[in-house]
């Protein structure tokens, strides 16, 4: 990938100590790089995609695609960033947890790679990339919920962690209920950066029937729960990076989320073009398709190199 590596524990084992830069290109290449995912109006991959079937357009402009990866071409890896935060409490959520990271190991292909990194008021990696499907169940039985919940910098450091891993398939499925309570950062100043990073997130917010909207007790969109209010707040971030969320309150649901995310990750596309000149800051990209009932996601845009 095109970023410096902050997450050396994803490769070491050990635990980033220090923020990441704003993201940047380095001088060896100028090419925009992103992942991409096409699903048709079931929400369903698309797996077949061609390089003239897709349109990439930087602040409204056409742009000349000069780099597309088949969605098999490489291995994935997937990191799993989990709510250990005292919210998460109980048995019933901490079953559900380890139901869905049990989904989402059993859905991987056997070459893909998996990390898990855990939150509470802090952000710490507990299982460095690896194959060894045990080796995360071992590590997540180590999470014991507990203390105050810093979502939106946890979602920061995940973003940055994985952000600079190559350039194979990769994404970060967030499993949380959804309630921030001791960020220091804001989500607009998260969203903000992590829009411009080459990351989709996927998001699992784990509530309650009476909060889950496919829930026959569901109280109602209109209701100011907190953990609605986060799950809507997940979506922005999905949105911008070009993942998806998910709400569930059953194991059937999250059966079902684990295999549409892991779907998606099996299935992304790689795109690049040479960016125009033009000043520093933010670029807005948008990927198009010209088939009919497929749409692309991907990440909201870029900042070049100053």
């Amino acid at each position: 990938m095109l970023f410096l590596l902050v997450g050396a524990w994803l490769a070491a084992g050990e635990t980033p100590r220090r923020e990441a830069p704003v993201p940047r290109f380095g001088a060896e290449t100028r090419m925009v790089v992103m992942s991409a995912t096409a699903v048709d109006g079931k929400g369903r991959p698309v797996r077949d995609l061609r390089q003239e079937d897709v349109q990439i357009f930087e602040r409204g402009r056409p742009q000349k695609i000069v780099h597309f990866t088949h969605a098999r071409a490489s291995h994935a890896r997937l990191l799993i960033l989990v709510d250990a935060s005292g919210s998460m409490e109980g048995e019933r959520k901490v079953g559900n947890v380890r139901a869905a990271v049990e989904d989402l190991l059993a859905t991987l292909d056997p070459a893909d790679e998996v990390a898990l990194a855990g939150f509470d008021h802090k952000y710490w990696g507990v299982v460095a990339f690896t194959r060894d499907r045990d080796a995360i169940r071992s590590g997540l039985l180590e999470l014991t919920p507990f203390g105050s919940t810093a979502l939106h910098d946890a979602l920061d450091r995940a973003a940055y962690d994985i952000a600079s891993h190559g350039e194979s398939r990769r994404a970060v499925v967030v499993i949380t209920d959804g309630v921030d309570t001791a960020s220091a950062k804001t989500p607009d100043e998260v969203i903000a950066k992590s829009k411009a990073l080459d990351v989709p997130i996927y998001t699992l917010s784990i509530v309650s029937p009476l909060e889950d909207p496919r829930s026959e007790s569901f109280l109602g969109k209109d209701i100011d729960a907190p953990a609605i209010l986060g799950a809507n707040m997940l979506a922005r971030y999905a949105a911008f990076s070009g993942g998806a969320a998910f709400v569930v309150s059953e194991p059937r649901r999250l059966k079902e989320a684990a295999a549409r995310i892991v779907g998606e990750i099996k299935h992304q596309y790689r795109l690049g073009y040479d960016p125009p000149e033009g000043p520093p800051g933010f670029r807005a990209i948008e990927v198009r398709t010209k088939r009919k009932g497929v749409r692309v996601r991907t990440r909201s845009g870029y900042v070049p190199p100053s």
